[in-house]
């Protein structure tokens, strides 16, 4: 009796962690880690030089800054199609691709409200990124405004401590 009251314990104990465990993973898949909000920032300001390039007749400054920064923006697309994947399954790259468009989208309105200021701030950015001393492409993005990071929720991270309190 008392070996079969352990293993009932033991079984109920591991179904729990794996309950928890499932738990944790349903959480992590819905959120965004800090290298899919670094994806979703570089999509955005990516589709938004691009429609620059073709509303501000600056497709030099965008091919250039594409080709300056190919790598890092290669590695940004795949870790966000990954992460539509991740969020949304089967649908994922469907998802994705409906995401970038969206994003264009809103960059050609800006584009249409702001008129010559969206320019302005279009060149700036393309200095920023062309002129002046080579700067790595995660250095560029954080010195570019961007609110598309705002349509996904950031992972909360739990760390478990070994420290003990101290004892008065």
């Amino acid at each position: 009796m008392r070996k079969i009251l352990k293993t009932g314990a033991a079984a109920l104990m591991l179904t729990s962690m794996f309950a928890d465990m499932c738990a944790a993973a349903e959480r992590f898949a819905g959120c965004a880690n800090p290298v899919d909000m670094y994806a979703v920032r570089a999509a955005a300001i990516q589709q938004n030089l691009m429609i620059a390039a073709s509303s501000c007749h600056a497709v030099p400054e965008y091919d250039r800054f594409v080709t300056r920064y190919r790598r890092g923006l290669q590695a940004s697309d795949h870790q966000l199609e990954a992460f539509f994947r991740r969020l949304y399954g089967q649908s994922g790259t469907v998802k994705y691709h409906a995401f970038k468009k969206r994003l264009a989208n809103a960059s050609s309105l800006q584009s249409t409200n702001k008129g010559p200021a969206y320019c302005a701030d279009a060149q700036a950015s393309f200095d920023l990124a062309l002129n002046g001393r080579r700067r790595s492409l995660t250095a560029f993005l954080g010195a570019q405004p961007s609110r598309a990071e705002e349509d996904f929720s950031p992972c909360v991270i739990v760390a478990a401590s070994t420290k003990q309190p101290p004892y008065r």
